[in-house]
């Protein structure tokens, strides 16, 4: 005889199913899920060595702007220091060349005329001063034309008055000063 079987099988086989797509479907979501996590803790990691190398990078653009400023620092001072030596070097080329300028001032100046003031601003020199007559102040720029040490004189102002009963010119004149090169110097002046 043949046997009936009256067991509901296919609903044995639907839950046998569902058991299957459940038990696949959980480990797709378990490989799923294991993925995104490796995935996230990828990146994860990956942040956070890129901001290590950025906060690296600040520390080191932070130090080089130090040196940078040091630098800058240093070359305005080398700058002031350079200024100040040419300065220097200026005054002490210039030191002689007023002790000669005084000394042929002293041999050029005719007698009766008395300098009262002496002003120089660069190469430029004022000189005021009173002479007995006009003629004295003509003989003083004669000289002063004459000199290896002065330019060409240029009168800016006389005036004749009289002081306790005698006759004075009060004047005022302008002259350069002549750079010489050390073939011009005078002979004695070159050793």
């Amino acid at each position: 005889m043949r046997q009936i079987n009256l067991l509901p099988w296919r609903e044995a086989r639907r839950k046998q199913q569902q058991r299957s797509f459940g038990l696949i479907a959980g480990a797709a979501l378990l490989a799923a899920g294991a993925i995104v996590g490796a995935v996230h803790l990828y990146y994860q990691s990956e942040i956070q060595s890129q901001k290590a190398r950025n906060d690296y990078l600040r520390a080191e653009i932070s130090k080089q702007k130090r040196v940078e400023d040091q630098i800058t620092a240093m070359e305005d001072t080398k700058s002031q220091i350079l200024g100040r030596m040419d300065v220097i070097q200026s005054l002490q080329a210039s030191r002689p060349e007023m002790v000669h300028v005084f000394d042929e001032m002293v041999r050029i100046l005719p007698d009766e005329v008395y300098l009262t003031d002496m002003r120089r601003q660069a190469d430029a020199m004022t000189v005021v001063g009173v002479a007995r007559n006009n003629n004295l102040v003509s003989d003083f720029m004669r000289n002063l034309e004459g000199s290896d040490w002065f330019g060409v004189p240029m009168l800016r102002e006389i005036n004749n008055k009289d002081i306790f009963g005698v006759r004075a010119s009060f004047f005022e004149l302008g002259v350069t000063k002549r750079k010489l090169a050390e073939d011009d110097l005078p002979a004695e002046e070159k050793s």
